[in-house]
């Protein structure tokens, strides 16, 4: 049976969240604690599955609070509910690695999904063994940022989550795994400044409060390249490349390859002549321009053929292919068949 905790000190509003988590959760044994430290004893007493801690104000007495509440149980999700606005709240949250917060006052059924996705639903060896899994896919994110490399870094978000999904069919513990490893995103962009980590918990803050993409695999796809755009547009902006880096004009082409990015775009982010550029890239990739970035659409449509039931026509339209026909031609080209059939090839009539 699942433990969930409550810390908080107003007794009619323990009593509310009891009554709302036990109707919801009848699974769970839900503890009550009026004060911090009766909290912190029932967390070294017991095998916690989730702290739900109500914190009027992040101050010194409440923030040493939660560190010790980390420090005696580090495996136990902590889900804050406070008073207040996000841009007082998020940067404590954080900082203290707690894995989200509530808004007061906050609906009964988004306390519910919260804590259905938050609350530990894998034994202690499995949760070390997703850990460990994790914290590999982030050394590997990491090193590729190191190294600049935009799309290797979509590479391995990808990976990750073809991992995750593959290995686990339970969907509370595939939330709970993605969050953390968009945290951990979010983390690696640290070193870039306040402004930089506002923008990633902004997006990290709209993905918590979706439930339902955080169970698909291609909508927390998105999510994650949505924040390393964030990053690697930082990258440019500072003038992190050496001058005239080949991997900066790639990182460029990548990054926009669905937004229909021409030779004429890329020739003048380059500050190149477009027929000077088209050597310099084949001499770069292999291959022309033309067939890099058509190529690139295809594997973003073969993504979506099998990650989403989104319709053909509307993936043409995705990739900035104004004809649904052409799409297609384009596709049986490189890939032998048509959409649609690849479609069926892959998957069951439900995204794979």
């Amino acid at each position: 049976m699942d433990q969930i905790l409550v810390l908080n000190e107003n007794r009619l509003e323990r009593e509310i969240t009891r009554s709302i988590l036990s109707e919801g959760l009848e699974s769970a044994e839900i503890l009550l604690a009026p004060e911090g430290e009766s909290a912190l004893k029932l967390l070294r007493e017991h095998d916690i599955d989730l702290l739900i801690a109500d914190v009027p104000k992040f101050d010194l007495r409440y923030c040493d609070m939660m560190a010790q509440a980390k420090q005696i149980s580090p495996d136990t999700p902590v889900l804050v509910t406070s008073v207040g606005v996000r841009e007082d709240i998020a940067p404590h949250v954080w900082r203290l690695g707690l894995q989200d917060y509530l808004l007061k006052p906050c609906r009964p059924a988004w306390l519910l999904a919260a804590a259905r996705a938050l609350k530990r639903d894998v034994s202690p060896s499995d949760d070390r063994e997703e850990q460990r899994r994790r914290e590999r896919y982030l050394r590997l994110l990491a090193e590729q940022m190191r190294a600049f490399c935009y799309k290797k870094c979509t590479d391995v978000a990808k990976d990750y989550l073809d991992s995750l999904h593959k290995d686990i069919h339970n969907k509370s513990v595939i939330r709970f795994q993605v969050l953390r490893f968009a945290e951990g995103l979010v983390q690696l962009g640290d070193p870039l400044g306040a402004a930089v980590q506002m923008r990633l918990a902004g997006i990290m803050e709209q993905f918590k409060l979706r439930f339902d993409q955080q169970v698909q695999k291609y909508d927390t796809y998105l999510v994650l390249k949505k924040m390393l755009n964030v990053i690697f547009a930082v990258f440019d902006e500072e003038g992190s490349y050496q001058v005239g880096s080949e991997q900066r004009v790639l990182n460029y082409i990548d990054r926009n390859i669905r937004d229909g990015i021409s030779l004429d775009q890329a020739a003048e982010y380059a500050n190149m002549s477009s027929y000077y550029f088209s050597r310099v890239f084949k001499k770069i990739t292999g291959v022309n321009f033309i067939t890099y970035v058509t190529d690139c659409k295809i594997a973003v449509a073969q993504e979506m053929l099998v990650d989403t039931d989104m319709p053909v026509l509307s993936i043409a339209y995705e990739l900035s292919y104004n004809e649904a026909n052409y799409f297609s031609k384009a596709f049986k080209r490189k890939v032998g068949m048509t959409p649609t059939e690849y479609r069926e090839a892959h998957c069951s009539g439900e995204p794979c």
